[in-house]
């Protein structure tokens, strides 16, 4: 009987143990088995019981170190493969958002030369106010030094026959015209005062001969001065009062005449080349323009308008595909549009000065032979009669 016992239960605790040993469900039935393995050994009895407990007990911790084993290198696999993803994903966001700041920090095609050419803008116009003075000086000298109208006027027709005669006063017999000249008529032609004959507007200073610059100086003396009125040739009469009365007359028809010189020696001083001002603005070699190093600020300025309205720039900005480099461009047309803006505020004040001259001597036309009439008229109604 007891032997029957002892072979069921070898039996129901080997199946069981078979059935639970190459699981991964041995773990979880560790629970169930155990209890059952206690009452199979019970039902035995003696000391084979003792043995079945103690190969279970064996084959349980086997068990438990082989799936632990092997649970522990799938943990460690699913933790390369984790950590290689997420290395793979911060590597591509990494590339994304380097591509994305990139785009971000483009610049504009024309970036370097614009901020070029802003720079070298500020320099010619603080250039060209410094000359200024220099031009207006000259006109001044001409006001001022007519001894002798007739040297003056024989000097001016001199010069102009020798170095800028036209074409006009050639065929008259004034004097030689050169077909090879290309500043011929430059000092009575105003045209010359905007651009050279090659349409640039720079002032052509040809090899070996007179400037442009220096013809339309002779223009501006021409249209400003013409015969101005011959200075006293004596000091004695600045001593009465009517020498003192011309005198101040020639001083306010001088103070006149300066606010013209002043606008036109302002075009003129814009169209005067500066040294190196091409290379400093980038703009020496703009496509579809002769080469030029020293330019006038006018040119530079010409030039600069046509970049930004070229092909390749407005291909640029048509294909941004961020905010910040349109944004770039705008800034740089802004601060263009100020420069601008701030030329216009000057040649506005020389045009208000002009107008508030021309008014004053309207208001002298019309009015001063009314008060002088009317001075004359007080002046004898304020003398007493002959019956008083």
């Amino acid at each position: 009987m007891q032997f029957k016992h002892t072979v069921v239960g070898a039996a129901v605790i080997g199946g069981l143990l078979l059935g639970a040993s190459g699981s991964a469900f041995s773990l979880s039935a560790g629970a169930v088995i155990g209890p059952v393995i206690q009452g199979v050994t019970s039902y035995i009895g003696g000391p084979f019981a003792q043995v079945l407990n103690t190969m279970f007990t064996q084959i349980t911790a086997q068990a438990t170190a082989t799936i632990g084993g092997e649970i522990n290198k799938a943990a460690v696999a699913n933790k390369v493969v984790m950590e290689g993803l997420e290395s793979a994903r911060q590597q591509q966001q990494l590339n994304r958002d380097a591509v994305e700041l990139s785009q971000k920090l483009e610049l504009p095609a024309n970036t370097c030369q614009d901020m070029a050419v802003q720079d070298g803008l500020a320099k010619a116009s603080a250039s060209t106010q410094a000359n200024m003075l220099s031009s207006q000086k000259k006109v001044s000298e001409a006001l001022k030094g007519n001894t002798n109208t007739l040297a003056t006027v024989t000097s001016r027709f001199e010069k102009t026959n020798s170095k800028f005669c036209s074409q006009e006063d050639g065929a008259r017999g004034l004097c030689e015209y050169r077909p090879n000249n290309e500043l011929s008529g430059a000092d009575q032609e105003a045209a010359f005062l905007f651009q050279s004959r090659s349409g640039s507007r720079t002032y052509a200073a040809p090899a070996g001969g007179p400037s442009q610059y220096d013809a339309t100086g002779d223009f501006v003396t021409r249209m400003v001065v013409g015969i101005p009125p011959e200075q006293l040739r004596t000091k004695d009469l600045d001593k009465t009062p009517q020498g003192k009365a011309y005198i101040e007359l020639v001083r306010r028809y001088n103070g006149m005449v300066s606010m013209s010189a002043y606008s036109l020696n302002q075009i003129r001083e814009a169209g005067n080349p500066i040294k190196g001002l091409g290379n400093t603005t980038r703009m020496a070699n703009v496509e579809g323009f002769a080469n030029e190093v020293d330019m006038s600020m006018n040119e530079a300025v010409r030039r600069f308008v046509h970049t930004q309205f070229s092909p390749k720039v407005v291909q640029d900005l048509a294909t941004a595909t961020q905010p910040e480099k349109i944004l770039r461009a705008m800034a740089t047309q802004n601060a263009f549009g100020l420069w601008l803006d701030y030329q216009n505020m000057e040649q506005n004040s020389r045009m208000e000065a002009m107008l508030a001259s021309q008014l004053a001597l309207v208001a002298e036309q019309s009015l001063r032979p009314q008060i002088d009439a009317q001075r004359a008229v007080a002046s004898r109604a304020s003398k007493p009669t002959a019956t008083q």
